[in-house]
């Protein structure tokens, strides 16, 4: 599958279990689904967190883990970048110290003024997280996962603690970024996935139910975008 992601694999938690199959495309792959349906732990999984009961996953062309073969890979060895919920920067360090050191764990060589400029985050370079907006450091959070040299970027409800106007600006910010590997983002939001997807995938009760293309989110979630696509309503005095 060359740079893609395949995976299948079955996690339980006692009564409850999480078993689907995924192909994950160069590309943003959308995971949707209400809270407790399986789409964190499927990002678990995916990053050696979780470890299930059988199963595997194939990046880059290489196995991350197959129970059939005895193959489990460790974390540190997949390089995959994470972005969680929280962006969990390192309070002490500064925005570029952030990147530098993910840069340096990756043990390739990255420029990181390449970054900054690129991204456009020179004026935050010398702050430190708390110093940052909510924005900010989820910007940062990502910038930092790319400097990491990632197969693959999971981002786990990474809009969740922004508000609306934060949230376009990440969103807008994640799409303009073009990297030439899959991003697997899960959330529980139609409208960012209409916003965001190239291909979506619909989850629920611990089970893939659908994938598609973004007419998935219109045809499961009717009205999202004529919401969003309607003009206001007159100002009533």
């Amino acid at each position: 599958m060359g740079k893609g992601i395949e995976l299948s694999f079955l996690k339980s938690y006692g009564a409850f279990s999480v078993e689907a199959e995924f192909s994950f495309g160069i590309g943003i792959n959308v995971i949707l689904g209400p809270s407790g349906c399986g789409k964190t732990t499927t990002l678990r999984v995916m990053c050696g967190l979780e470890r299930p009961e059988k199963g595997f996953m194939r990046c880059c062309d290489e196995i991350f883990f197959d129970t059939g073969k005895g193959i489990f890979l460790p974390p540190q060895k997949r390089r995959i970048g994470i972005v969680f919920q929280e962006d969990n920067l390192l309070p002490r360090l500064t925005v570029r110290e952030n990147i530098e050191f993910a840069a340096k764990k990756s043990g390739r060589r990255f420029e990181v003024e390449d970054l900054i400029e690129r991204f456009g985050i020179g004026k935050l370079q010398n702050r430190y997280p708390a110093e940052l907006s909510g924005g900010e450091r989820q910007r940062v959070a990502i910038i930092r996962a790319i400097a990491y040299g990632p197969r693959a970027l999971l981002m786990d409800e990474p809009f969740a603690s922004l508000d609306f106007k934060r949230k376009l600006g990440i969103i807008e910010f994640i799409r303009e970024l073009r990297l030439q590997i899959p991003i697997v983002i899960v959330t529980h939001d139609p409208l960012e996935a209409l916003l965001l997807a190239d291909r979506v995938f619909l989850m629920d009760e611990g089970r893939k139910v659908a994938e598609g293309g973004k007419e998935l989110v219109r045809e499961y979630f009717r009205g999202v975008e004529e919401i969003v696509n309607s003009p206001s309503p007159p100002a009533t005095s």
